[in-house]
């Protein structure tokens, strides 16, 4: 429970550092995501706990790289109900210099470009909270079982998002909605996160998965238009993915 405490503690006192200015992005995010790092490194040595972090790459690695935008295209599917389909208008709008493109073609780079984010610049900011969540806490947790560890896991890892979106985002551009569904999504992440560590064999494999997420996490509001909480993957069509998800590695790990 310390490391925990000491994870979460850390990361108040960085979003509020943040927040009156001494610290910017994107150094702020950088030094927020390997915090937690430091503080496994710290609690690791002391009680003797081992885990691996690189590992040698595996075919689940490939899995975290495309279940990811997989699940954002089922968010997309379950939002229609409750939005307008844009098309990939704003999509062109976002990245002018691929806009004349045909659109198959476009989806191909496009979707090329997601996993590249992923695998390169989304996962150096999010192997460091990986190696204390999915790592550390994970082996510390382990004889209680995937599911039981879930649950822990993702509680204080939803929490610990928080105070970091709260330091980076200006408030009157946040609600209530949002933030209890970044809690939720801590939750309901964890179990594909820690089975994607157990079948990656590595921390690594977990941090590409989370960077897959964050890479396209964006992409069903951009694609359909509608109210806050109905729609895009911070939303209820993004909890019931994640749901389905879970149901389908509930009965592969009972």
């Amino acid at each position: 429970m310390a490391p925990t405490l000491w994870v979460l503690a850390l990361a108040v006192l960085e979003a509020l550092l943040a927040y009156v200015g001494s610290l910017k992005n994107p150094l702020f995010s950088l030094i927020y995501s390997w915090t937690p790092a430091a503080v496994a490194y710290v609690f690791a040595k002391k009680a003797g706990v081992r885990f691996p972090v690189l590992g040698t790459p595996n075919r689940h690695w490939l899995l975290a790289l495309f279940l990811p935008p997989l699940l954002a295209a089922a968010t997309t599917l379950l939002s229609l109900p409750f939005g307008r389909w844009q098309g990939l208008a704003p999509l062109k709008v976002a990245f002018p210099k691929l806009s004349a493109m045909p659109d198959a073609l476009f989806l191909l780079v496009f979707f090329l470009y997601g996993i590249l984010l992923a695998a390169t610049v989304g996962v150096l900011f999010t192997l460091g909270s990986e190696i204390f969540w999915r790592g550390y806490l994970w082996e510390t947790l382990r004889p209680r079982g995937l599911w039981p560890a879930s649950l822990e896991i993702g509680f204080y890892f939803g929490l610990w998002s928080i105070p970091g979106v709260l330091a980076t985002v200006r408030l009157s551009e946040l609600s209530a909605f949002y933030l209890f569904f970044l809690f939720a999504m801590g939750i309901l992440l964890t179990p594909g996160l820690l089975w994607i560590r157990e079948r990656g064999q590595a921390v690594f494999a977990a941090a590409l998965f989370l960077a897959g997420v964050h890479a396209w996490s964006f992409l069903p509001r951009m694609l359909v238009e509608g109210p806050e909480g109905l729609v895009g993957f911070y939303s209820l069509p993004g909890l019931a993915t994640l749901a389905l998800f879970n149901l389908v590695l509930r009965r592969w790990n009972p």
